[in-house]
């Protein structure tokens, strides 16, 4: 299967926020979708290992706020790249907030939904919440974001190759789109999402993923993710291990 027919299928993107207690977060997504209109419900689908996610199924409500096209990458780094267990996101972020007391990005944005959840399904390593849309509003005339106008026209441009560089060779980041040019090694992380290695796919010369073309460990090697920002970890784990990511220990590490 040529796994880059995936990337053809059209996506928003999304910021999308929740609150425990006092404390408010949110990260982008692209999986929100309509799936009744009377009910009026959506679904949004989010990793378990976003923080996100645990406060979704906590509090069991959600606002859901639509990028428009006038966003810059500062949004996507701000809530895309970082965690917010040690990171409060909406600190001095300009946002509002709605009825249900959650926070909505006021600023890159044309709408907001607000949503109860009346159902989860376990995806593995996502959670799909169902939830009845209970609030919304437009907040301006703008475009909404596709993902492929994030990446024709918002995300960095690749870097330019390494003075040592081996010629021809071309590598995306599956999670964030960055692109390096060169060999690349085997402890490389993304400048931008901080993912491994092997996270990356191997471009042709027309620009698409080889879905078969990653590094990869050895035969045999143990490989560890950590829960909280989605570093792998190649090789045994030792137990005073701490992530060079987010600095947690070891007890959050899954082996692959």
């Amino acid at each position: 299967m040529d796994m880059t027919a995936m990337n053809k299928i059209s996506y928003g993107l999304y910021v999308l926020t929740a609150r425990t207690g006092s404390f408010s977060n949110g990260c982008i997504i692209n999986t929100l979708a309509q799936v009744t209109s009377s009910p009026n419900r959506v679904s949004v689908t989010v990793n378990k290992a976003n923080y996100t996610c645990y406060m979704i199924a906590a509090s069991g409500r959600f606002n859901v706020s639509m990028i428009d096209v006038t966003a810059g990458f500062d949004m996507f780094t701000h809530f895309g790249f970082s965690t917010g267990r040690w990171e409060n996101k909406l600190y001095e972020y300009d946002h509002r907030l709605a009825e249900n007391g959650i926070p909505y990005i006021a600023k890159g944005t044309c709408a907001y939904l607000s949503g109860e959840v009346v159902q989860s399904i376990d995806l593995g390593t996502h959670i799909m919440f169902i939830a009845d849309v209970t609030a919304g509003e437009v907040l301006s005339d703008n475009a909404p974001m596709t993902y492929a106008y994030y990446h024709a026209n918002v995300k960095p441009k690749p870097a330019a190759p390494a003075a040592d560089a081996e010629p021809g060779e071309r590598w995306i980041c599956n999670i964030c789109g960055y692109i390096y040019e060169g060999h690349l090694p085997d402890d490389f992380i993304c400048p931008l999402c901080k993912h491994g290695a092997s996270d990356f796919s191997r471009l042709d010369e027309g620009g698409e993923a080889k879905a078969d073309d990653k590094p990869a460990a050895a035969d045999g090697e143990e490989k560890w993710v950590c829960s909280v920002c989605g570093y792998v970890h190649e090789g045994p784990l030792p137990e005073d291990f701490v992530c060079p990511i987010c600095g947690v220990g070891a007890d959050e590490f899954t082996r692959l």
